[in-house]
């Protein structure tokens, strides 16, 4: 699935915060975020890998997420 932010360049991951267990989904390009894994990536939706992981008390490392599957395109 491409990535509403930074288009083809970056893979959109299906991944779990380590600490609450939440499933997210993440750019590996720009680092942005989408909370619902369940809806279609909206730019307008979406937050960086870090504000969301600092908000909920947590260190803004890549290293609180668990990386579960690349979603598939189209």
């Amino acid at each position: 699935m491409e990535c509403p932010t930074c288009g083809e360049y970056g893979d959109l991951i299906l991944a779990k915060v380590r600490r609450t267990g939440q499933e997210v989904v993440v750019c590996t390009e720009c680092d942005n975020l989408w909370a619902e894994p369940g809806s279609a990536p909206d730019i307008d939706a979406s937050e960086g890998v870090a504000e969301f992981l600092a908000a909920a008390g947590l260190a803004d490392d890549w290293k609180e997420l668990e990386l579960l599957a690349k979603l598939p395109a189209g």
